[in-house]
């Protein structure tokens, strides 16, 4: 694949598959290696491919029951919900916006303060795994470093197979 190809699919707008067809988005995991987690989670986020989410899960599961003491169950869970957080990352309330219209009044979104991005709190998360505690926090915020190195690295080996 040209460089030209490359920045093209990397930068496309349209990252929909279909079968039998190949597009920007199986240019990018190819040249990059697309059986890793960045490779999986780009199918997941960018690509609406939901039936690789239970492997992601897998994968973020084991590495957080390998840094916390924490049991299968609820790692999976933890591990669900920063699933979730990472693929929806848009504000419920605004859709991304950053804000609201009304009548000829553009209104800064009091839900993310204008960010555009869901604010999720630790009791949330707490509340959506049915347990609580640190370790979950903690658990929860690796796995979301896991997932933008992953995606991150995915790029950049894509940018140096390349050069």
């Amino acid at each position: 694949m040209s460089g030209e190809a490359f920045a093209r699919a990397e930068n496309s707008s349209d990252l929909g598959m279909k079968s039998g067809v190949v597009h920007d988005i199986d240019r990018v995991i190819a040249i990059a290696g697309g059986d890793t987690l960045g490779g999986l989670l780009f199918r997941v986020r960018d690509a609406g491919q939901p039936q690789w989410s239970r492997r992601v899960v897998l994968i973020l599961t084991r590495r957080m029951m390998g840094r916390h003491p924490l049991g299968r169950v609820i790692a999976e869970a933890a591990a669900a919900v920063a699933l979730e957080e990472f693929v929806f990352p848009h504000c419920r309330v605004c859709g991304g916006a950053r804000e609201l219209m009304g009548a000829n009044l553009k209104v800064t979104c009091d839900a993310c303060g204008g960010s555009g991005r869901q604010r999720y709190s630790n009791s949330y998360r707490r509340g959506r795994i049915g347990t609580y505690g640190r370790l979950i926090d903690l658990g929860i915020a690796d796995a979301h470093r896991d997932m933008n190195n992953a995606v991150s690295g995915l790029l950049a080996r894509a940018h140096g197979r390349l050069g």
